[in-house]
């Protein structure tokens, strides 16, 4: 019985110590910490390097490359880009890409949008350029790194010259789907 005490005892203290350590190294208490599906993230106050008219918002979910889901109930479709499908009708690199996409904005970041010219399509999804925390254009860095190519639907046509060029640059050195699916 005085074993199983001491036992106790010192696993207690043991657990203490590693409490304070924690602590002072900058790690949250537990009343700070938030389980289950509520978002820790807060939306963040805009870039300096951002074009004017972005606005804060928090992913939610990633559907799939080039839609995702807002916090704010939101369903995007990224502007300016267009990536493989997935599920039923996949293509190829269509799992790749979406993987990316999670990759770069995952679930409860803080991100700034920015919309063009129609702020809707024909579905009533938001057609936005996201802008990670770094400030990395998303929608660009998906066309940089081959995962998607650079679509255009009249009057959208903001960034244009940027994207075509990702498209052209991710083409010629053969990154992603321009290398993987035999285009």
């Amino acid at each position: 019985m005085a074993r199983r005490t001491i036992l106790i005892t010192l696993l207690l203290v043991a657990l203490v110590g590693v409490g304070v350590w924690l602590i002072a190294r900058g790690a949250p208490s537990l009343s700070a910490l938030t389980f289950g599906s509520e978002s820790t993230a807060e939306p963040e106050a805009p870039i300096a390097d951002l074009p004017a008219g972005t606005t804060p918002a928090v992913v939610e979910y990633v559907h799939d490359g080039d839609t995702l889901f807002l916090e704010d109930g939101r369903k995007v479709r990224l502007l300016g880009i267009d990536t493989p499908e997935i599920g039923e009708n996949a293509e190829c690199w269509g799992e790749e890409a979406t993987m990316l996409l999670r990759t770069l904005l995952p679930e409860g970041t803080a991100v700034q949008v920015l919309a063009d010219e129609d702020p809707l399509d024909q579905y009533g999804r938001s057609l936005l350029f996201v802008y990670a925390p770094d400030g990395t254009n998303v929608n660009l860095e998906l066309v940089r790194r081959g995962s998607a190519e650079a679509v255009f639907y009249e009057p959208n046509d903001l960034f244009q010259t940027e994207l075509r060029a990702a498209e052209r640059e991710a083409q010629d050195a053969g990154r992603g789907q321009w290398a993987a699916c035999g285009f």
